[in-house]
């Protein structure tokens, strides 16, 4: 199968436990902002990732649902969330949840978005063990997501920002969550602890590449491709690792520039053009694209000591698209 009949296919069921979880209840306006954003659309790839990673290790991916469920809600809460932060009015190619709802609820639908995460994964139908280690694991992860948030918003107010620094706010912000639906899939695939870690590991090496060429869509794509503003992150003078990159590389007089087009409010679209040029000219953006390839490199030897099976197959083929995808 193509990507598209993948996320298709698996994401059926997906589709279906949301529909049923967020199904509108009273108060009317809150449950209605809590599905703003989730029923929206979304490639799920996050809840996929858990699906088949648990039919990967030989578990019933039917098993998986809920857990599933409850991380593309988590997703979503940060979503909504991150638009306020980031005052981004688009999401998914729709109003973001606060444009629609003010801001009050769209903060409270988050919040009620994060702890009914909590309730789904009691739905889960493994042991009293198995289920803590879940609840446990993702508490972390959101905890962890929330200090990449804040590494985030710290890097706006710094003059550098290092490779390394940046890679682990992506890494705590992003790629863990990849990385619990790869653990949790697998545990509940019957997997022990050692080895669902490794698939952590693996699932967290994609999830790098996945925000780093995230980055680079965000710079180079259009806006009817992203579903929101294209070039969100220069706007915002966010220090990505193309910036990174692209200050390392470039002459003074270019990097100058390109500090001032960050440092700079309301950017307009001459001025980001000129940014992502900067950033073509020293090589910024080819090296991202090497850095997210090699990635995915590492996360497919990982899957290779595993059986060549269709959940295999079609689990590489996901993780192929979040490194190469064009929107």
């Amino acid at each position: 199968m193509d990507l598209k009949e993948i996320l298709k296919e698996r994401g059926v069921p997906i589709e279906n436990a949301l529909e049923e979880y967020l199904s509108v209840r009273r108060p009317k306006k809150l449950y209605d902002a809590m599905g703003h954003i989730p029923l929206a659309g979304g490639k799920r790839l996050r809840p996929i990732m858990a699906v088949l990673m648990c039919e990967i290790v030989g578990g019933d991916p039917e098993r998986a649902i809920p857990y599933a469920t409850s991380l593309e809600t988590i997703h979503n809460f940060t979503l909504v969330h991150d638009d306020v932060m980031d005052d981004d009015d688009l999401r998914h190619g729709v109003d973001a949840c606060h444009v629609v709802y003010g801001l009050p609820t769209a903060i409270n639908a988050g919040d009620a978005l994060f702890a009914y995460a909590f309730e789904m994964i009691t739905d889960t139908e493994v042991s009293s063990d198995v289920k803590n280690s879940l609840i446990r694991h993702v508490a972390r992860t959101v905890r962890e997501i929330a200090e990449g948030q804040q590494m985030d918003m710290d890097f706006e107010d710094m003059t550098h920002v290092s490779s390394e620094e940046y890679l682990k706010m992506i890494e705590l912000k992003t790629a863990i969550l990849f990385g619990a639906a790869a653990y949790g899939g697998a545990l509940i695939g019957g997997m022990e602890e050692k080895r669902a870690n490794k698939l952590r590991d693996m699932a967290i090496s994609i999830g790098l590449g996945f925000q780093i060429w995230d980055d680079y869509l965000d710079a180079t794509a259009s806006e009817e491709l992203l579903g929101k503003p294209s070039g969100s992150d220069i706007v915002q003078g966010k220090r990505t690792l193309l910036v990174i990159k692209a200050l390392e590389k470039t002459d003074e007089e270019n990097g100058r520039r390109l500090q001032e087009i960050l440092d700079k409010q309301n950017n307009d679209d001459k001025e980001i053009v000129e940014a992502v040029e900067i950033m073509k000219e020293c090589g910024a953006l080819d090296e991202c694209k090497e850095i997210a390839l090699e990635h995915l490199e590492n996360a497919k030897k990982t899957l290779s000591d595993y059986s060549d099976t269709e959940a295999r197959k079609d689990l590489e083929e996901l993780l192929r698209f979040m490194v190469e995808r064009k929107y």
